[in-house]
């Protein structure tokens, strides 16, 4: 008997919110400028749902991210996102979901 156990990658991106949606149906999307040595360069992507849903974060959780991704464009900080996946590069393209590339964490850093 075998088993077949992919490891799974962590890893970090760093980027500044340039943009914050918000769609009817709850989803918190944004898009993100990359900086430093991971940039994270996603366009009008879902970080979470304001209700919860399928998206394993808390509604509490997502209004949360939601407020601190405000704040973050507002101030021009620097965010870094966690992801926890099989890949090891950061997730890049439009209209893609960080929670399915595996967005577990987020930070904001003053600059």
């Amino acid at each position: 008997m075998s088993f077949n156990v992919s490891a799974t990658n962590t890893h970090y991106c760093f980027g500044k919110v340039s943009n914050v949606q918000l769609s009817t149906n709850g989803y918190v999307s944004a898009s993100f400028s990359g900086v430093g040595s991971t940039p994270l360069k996603v366009t009008n992507s879902v970080v979470c749902n304001l209700n919860g849903v399928t998206d394993g974060h808390t509604g509490e959780y997502c209004n949360a991210m939601y407020s601190a991704l405000l704040l973050a464009m507002s101030s021009q900080n620097t965010v870094t996102m966690w992801f926890k996946n099989n890949e090891s590069s950061c997730p890049t393209g439009d209209w893609i979901s960080l929670v399915s590339k595996g967005l577990y964490h987020f930070r904001v850093v003053k600059v």
